[in-house]
């Protein structure tokens, strides 16, 4: 052993040592946040074929970049969703808990209930401005939960500024640390505590923005954004976010500022935006509070407001305004070529929502209706019952809508003759008269009337008169004309006599215009779409009680026109009426003329439509008259095609999709019938984002704490395994210490050989 052993055992002592350095800076900085497990790679040196000691490289870390890159992925996606759930938490505390009821359903639905109360005294000064104080209460709740959504959004985008500076100040670090280890790495030199500073440096960026990356061959980590465009290699490119304040018609990237990589759009025409690419990190969280979560909260607020307002209107009372009086329209998003969609006119409604100041000032308009030229009657609750039913309910009116082509304009016709509906008139004997004879039998009776008191000829004559066309019945001729047998009776004999030798020949009627008949009381019954006149005042005639031996009376029975009765609300009946020679128009103007009624027809199909009005809502009620037409059909069946043509209008449906100021928001609620429900759906729409956003952060929390931990476990220090390592060191250093020490013994006898 020479000195090439000398010098193996040098380089020996050397390697050891700087093991010995690397473990104790491993074993010193096990507790610091970022340090990763630092080795010492060595290597066999070989001359001519021989090992001639070792030799040492720089210092390396000991990192599975591909758990390192799903702690970044999972730091993205943790301050994401907390950032997220801090702002929601603040929605659900104005809201407050369900059982406080302080939410803006609540508000309504108090609203709803002191209507109920007013209707039931509407007279009651008191109760009259309760109402309005609650109005009131409605509207301030409205107005602050705007103001809140407004201020959230401006909250969150100075925040994202202020993530965006410190993103930047993260970038140009990253930066200047890649130049660092790609200069040590091409010199030799150990890169690994620059590599831990840049590690630390890249996990406070994904943060602020979720990140992807690799690494180049030179040792330059490159940053990109999650869809690959360049944040940072040697040179950083910075984000560039100038915000001004936004309102509820603020959007992007119209009014409200975008973020850009690559400077400002104004002076770089180059420069990307990352806006709506999902940003991540708590960037991508201030930017999605502010242009997706809070303005579809706005719109939601604005539909509410704006449906609770026109859905008053809509029943006669302006009871929610705008800052000038007015409701706004209705109007639907419309395409603005070759722009977007033009948005809703409301849209922000819910930050100027007011009680109309007429109402503040005069609260007895609650119940007299805001519109001109309505009328209540003192102390009637009508109106505020129709605001309680149909402004808070469902349907908006009440209908009676027609199937049945009513058009008779156009041909030499009247509605009596194009639907079968003809006048009627009926006569009703009050005696049952099955059981008399109109012969001998009957002339012959004790109580018979018919004897002259001279004697014969009988005085048993009447006069029946259809249409002003008199005829005169001889009973004797009745008995002559139907003898029993075969008649059955005389009462059949003189029914028959009736319809046959009177109406049908004598007078040239058909059975639809004038027919006899028994009913099952034995009672003379004559039906005419024509006046019917009895009379027994004529010569030969049996005389006043000879008409009530038969059940009959001398009198005039007059035809009644088929009609229907009409109900709007709780008003008094109002008899419709279709005369002879009515036309539609005629019949247009009986509806017309009753008091909050509105009759249409349609023009091309004739189909008639009537409903409360104008200018609101209510409810009708149509009442059958007992005339039928010629098919059996009632004149409500002829004239609408349903014996129950009356049916619910909801009102116009809660928008729920091209809402905001872009006219791309979804309300994201099911479809709701009343305006309570669908305040109610929105706050449990809003509860349910909490509670969604919570449960997600809590598992993705979970995952970052389990994928953190197995990070540190196979890039951290492990004391146990640096003990052991140093146990072999310490070895290795004796050893080689002894190795010199024996052969220092031998130079030295050699020398002393000499």
């Amino acid at each position: 052993m020479g000195i090439s052993g000398l010098d193996a055992a040098l380089s020996g002592l050397r390697a050891a040592q700087k093991q010995l350095d690397v473990i104790s800076s491993n074993v010193s900085n096990v507790s610091t946040e970022g340090y990763t497990r630092k080795l010492q790679p060595q290597e066999t040196v070989v001359l001519q074929g021989q090992s001639a000691g070792v030799r040492t490289s720089a210092v390396i870390r000991q990192v599975d970049m591909f758990v390192q890159r799903d702690v970044w992925t999972q730091v993205s996606a943790t301050e994401f969703l907390d950032v997220q759930a801090g702002y929601m938490n603040q929605i659900q505390e104005f809201h407050g808990a369900s059982d406080k009821e302080l939410s803006v359903a609540a508000e309504i639905a108090r609203l709803r209930d002191s209507f109920v109360q007013l209707a039931n005294q509407p007279d009651n000064t008191l109760q009259l401005a309760e109402t309005v104080q609650g109005a009131q209460a409605v509207v301030k709740k409205m107005n602050d939960l705007s103001a809140l959504l407004n201020q959230m959004r401006n909250d969150a985008q100075d925040q994202a500024r202020i993530s965006v500076d410190k993103a930047n100040q993260l970038l140009t670090k990253i930066a200047d640390l890649n130049k660092q280890i790609k200069g040590n790495l091409a010199l030799g030199r150990s890169a690994a505590a620059l590599q831990d500073s840049r590690d630390a440096a890249i996990k406070e960026l994904s943060a602020e923005i979720e990140i992807s990356s690799f690494t180049r061959g030179d040792g330059v980590l490159v940053v990109q954004t999650k869809q690959g465009q360049q944040l940072a290699d040697e040179n950083p490119a910075l984000l560039f976010f100038k915000p001004t304040p936004v309102n509820a018609q603020s959007f992007h990237p119209d009014s409200a500022a975008g973020l850009y990589i690559g400077g400002d759009p104004a002076k770089v025409p180059t420069a990307f935006d990352l806006t709506k690419t999902g940003v991540g990190g708590k960037i991508g969280a201030y930017l999605e509070m502010r242009d997706t979560v809070l303005p579809q909260y706005q719109a939601q607020i604005d539909e509410t407001a704006h449906k609770l307002a026109t859905r008053m209107e809509a029943q006669g009372v302006r009871l929610f305004t705008d800052a000038t009086g007015s409701v706004p329209l209705d109007t639907a998003p419309t395409p603005n070529p070759p722009g977007p969609l033009t948005p809703v006119p409301y849209v922000g409604f819910a930050g100027t929502i007011r009680v109309n100041t007429d109402i503040v000032n005069d609260p007895s308009l609650l119940r007299n209706s805001t519109l001109n030229g309505v009328t209540v009657q003192d102390g009637s609750s009508e109106f505020l019952r129709r605001v309680v039913e149909f402004g808070f309910g469902q349907y908006e009116y009440l209908q009676a809508q027609g199937n049945v082509d009513l058009d008779v304009s156009s041909i030499p016709d009247t509605l009596q003759n194009a639907l079968g509906l003809n006048p009627r008139s009926q006569v009703v004997g009050t005696v049952n008269i099955r059981g008399l004879s109109m012969g001998v039998d009957l002339n012959a009776a004790t109580d018979n009337p018919f004897l002259p008191i001279a004697g014969p000829p009988l005085l048993d004559d009447f006069s029946i008169s259809i249409n002003g066309t008199p005829f005169t019945v001889d009973l004797t001729a009745v008995a002559a004309a139907y003898p029993t047998p075969p008649a059955t009776s005389g009462a059949d004999a003189l029914v028959s006599y009736l319809n046959t030798d009177v109406f049908a020949t004598a007078m040239g009627l058909t059975p639809a215009e004038a027919t006899a008949s028994l009913n099952q009381f034995g009672q003379l019954i004559i039906n005419s779409q024509y006046d019917v006149a009895i009379d027994a005042n004529i010569p030969g005639g049996m005389g006043t009680t000879g008409l009530t031996y038969l059940g009959m009376t001398a009198a005039t029975t007059t035809a009644t026109s088929p009609y229907f009765d009409v109900q709007v609300g709780k008003d008094d009946l109002v008899r419709i009426s279709i005369d002879p020679g009515d036309t539609e128009a005629q019949l247009l103007a009986k509806l017309n003329a009753v008091p909050g009624l509105v009759a249409t027809m349609d023009p091309a199909t004739g189909r008639l439509n009537i409903r409360p009005g104008p200018g609101f809502g209510g409810d009708i009620r149509l009442i059958d008259g007992p005339i039928a037409s010629a098919g059996g059909n009632s004149a409500i069946r002829e004239l609408f095609g349903s014996a129950n043509p009356i049916a619910g209008v909801e009102h116009p449906p809660m928008r729920s999709v091209n809402l905001g100021p872009n006219a791309n928001i979804r309300s994201n609620i099911a479809s709701a019938s009343t305006i309570i429900d669908f305040s109610q759906k929105m706050v449990s729409a809003q509860t349910e984002d909490v509670i969604a956003i919570e449960s997600r952060l809590a598992d993705e929390q979970s995952y970052r704490t389990l994928i953190e931990r197995q990070f540190k476990d196979e890039s951290g220090v492990n004391l146990d395994e640096e003990l052991a390592q140093l146990i072999v060191i310490q070895t290795a250093y004796s050893a080689a210490a002894k190795t010199i020490t024996t052969l220092d013994e031998m130079f030295r006898r050699l020398l002393d050989a000499f």
